[in-house]
């Protein structure tokens, strides 16, 4: 299966399902309502599922959308522990940390990240290396 989304997408996903409305989820992930919409679709076209009911009062997950929920938050999870939380004791070394992640979120998600952590870890050097979803894996 070709990997058709990004990490936006699926942070975007898990915004809506933790904050249980597009317009809430949209300005928690700083977008418009419409650009969150378009990812979210983006998402269910690129698995061929439906991942939220939808109504004009509610959002709910499908059965997909409940079952693809877990192995997002491992995924996410799992990868704010390599990004951030590399060890206590990489704030008293010098050394470099390397990352690979597609062009969207080298743009839109890492400067945050490679800033909180450049706070945390002055002395470590961050390279991020920006290359297709098919690469970085």
């Amino acid at each position: 299966m070709a990997i058709n989304f990004d990490l936006n997408d699926l942070q975007a996903f898990r915004a809506v399902v933790e904050q249980g409305s597009f317009r809430k989820a949209a300005d928690t992930v700083r977008l418009s309502q419409p650009a969150l919409s378009r990812r979210i679709e983006k998402l269910e076209d690129a698995l061929g599922v439906k991942l939220f009911e939808r109504t004009t009062r509610k959002v709910s997950l499908t059965q997909a959308g409940r079952g693809f929920m877990p192995s997002v938050e491992r995924l996410l999870d799992d990868l704010d522990v390599a990004l951030l939380g590399i060890s206590e004791v990489a704030s008293t070394r010098m050394g470099h940390v390397t990352v690979a992640c597609v062009p969207s979120a080298a743009y839109y998600f890492m400067p945050r990240v490679v800033a909180r952590y450049h706070r945390q870890f002055p002395r470590i050097k961050v390279k991020v290396l920006d290359s297709s979803a098919h690469d970085v894996l």
